[in-house]
This record gives structure tokens, sequence and C-alpha cells, in this order.
């Protein structure tokens, strides 16, 4: 079972994702960092950003929510990889050999667990110049930013397999995924915090799953973990595992 996974895992990683997209993985982070942070923080002067009993500057801010945002990002080479499979009927091949439609999900979700993981790295050194003075990540608040990164690959992957199960075209999947992804980056707290912000956008705010992901990791590297966090955390669970159930229903009742 696992040797299967590793494999097709291996496959989607060297075969099945475009580089263009990996390239702008890194690019697009950078120029939100570094021209939109220092812009939009001239706005605010000295002013901080309070996180729990902490305040940072926007820059650093913004680092660490790009990282909740390249873990959305990523989640839709889920459901772009289906859709490049049943095309060229690598799909019904997969399946012809000593492979599972169950392994192929799990294959699926450790790519992008593993895209998730070393993408963070790479903004985390990127962000470095913002984020140091400000992070303060202890052994305990550590877990909390993986887990975060690795849950919010569990949602957002289940998430892009379940349109891509239930749409006919692939041109359809990219519209309502790029549509809906662009809903929850701005209607989260990846670009601003979720403090005076009015009603009823702040509702909107917390019925959006990447703003618990995105909290998640700013208390992790931040070392600002919470009761909230802690109820942000089951509550962004909950709702990985029933994205996971359904995606996991809808693939298999894919018909080869």
């Amino acid at each position: 079972m696992i040797t299967e996974i590793l494999v097709l895992t291996y496959r989607n990683l060297i075969a099945s994702i475009d580089k263009v997209f990996l390239i702008w993985q890194i690019i697009f982070p950078i120029f939100y960092i570094f021209i939109s942070g220092y812009a939009y923080s001239a706005l605010l002067g000295n002013q901080g950003i309070r996180l729990g009993e902490i305040l940072v500057s926007y820059p650093s801010f913004l680092a660490v929510g790009m990282i909740g945002f390249n873990v959305m990002n990523s989640s839709t080479v889920a459901g772009s990889i289906i859709w490049t499979d049943k095309r060229n009927g690598m799909f019904q091949q997969i399946l012809v050999m000593p492979f599972t439609k169950e392994q192929y999900i799990f294959s699926n979700l450790v790519t992008i667990m593993l895209m998730g993981l070393t993408s963070a790295l790479l903004i985390l050194i990127i962000g470095l110049p913002t984020i140091l003075g400000s992070a303060q990540p202890t052994l305990w608040s550590i877990p909390y930013t993986l887990y975060a990164i690795i849950i919010g690959s569990i949602f957002f992957g289940s998430f892009t397999v379940i349109i891509s199960t239930r749409l006919k075209s692939s041109e359809g999947f990219n519209v309502i995924s790029n549509g809906i992804f662009l809903f929850f980056a701005f209607a989260s707290t990846t670009f601003y915090p979720a403090e005076g912000i009015p009603e009823p956008l702040k509702t909107a705010f917390y019925m959006n799953p990447l703003t618990y992901i995105v909290d998640i990791t700013r208390a992790g590297v931040y070392a600002q973990v919470s009761d909230f966090v802690n109820l942000e955390v089951i509550i962004i669970t909950i709702l990985a595992l029933v994205a996971f159930s359904i995606a996991a229903v809808s693939m298999l009742r894919i018909k080869v």
C-alpha cells in the first residue's frame, strides 16, 4: 500500500506537475511580500498589527499569511492531475496496473503536502528579512504551523478533487476553482486581520477555511497559541475530514 502510494507520488512530482506552475508558486509570494507588503505598510506607518500579545509589521504579517495561501494554491494540482490523466487515458492505465483508486487519491494528497511543505520552507527563507525579529517559534508552537500546512493540503486537495470529479471539462474546473479560490484568498486573514472588519464581512472571514489555516500558521510562527486557535484547529480538522470523505467517495464512483 505505502510503496504504491510513494510510486504514484514520485510519478506525480516528475511527470504530472507543470514546472512553470512551480516557478510561479515562488515568484507570486515574492511579489506580494516585497512589493505589496512594503507598499501597504507605508499606509500603516509605524503601526504594527496585533497578534495575541505581540505587534508585528505588515510585511511580516503578510509573509506568514502567504504560506497558507500557497498551500491553497498548490491544491489545484490535485484536480489538474486528475483531468490530465483522464484526458490522456493515463487514469485507466494506472488502474489496470497494480494500483487502486484509493492509492491514487492518497498519492495526490501526499503530492500536495510535499509541495505545501516545500513552498512553506521557501517562503520562510525568502521572507526571513521581514519575519526576523517578530517570529518567536517554540517547540510547542512549531507543530501548529506544520499541522496547518498538512491539514490545509488535505482540505483544499480534497476540495479540488471534488470539483474535478463533478465537472465535465477542464476549462470549467479552472474557471470555478480559480473563482472560488479568489474568494477564499481575499475574504480571509491572509492579507489583513479580522479585527476591525465590519459585518457581514467578518462573518464571511470565519466561514472561510483559509482563515483557520492562516491563523494557525501564524500562531505557530509567532508562538501565539490561544484557546481560540485551538478551536480553529478543531474546526478545520472536521472540515478536512468531511472534505476528504466526500472526495474519496467521488473518486471511487468515477467510471473507468
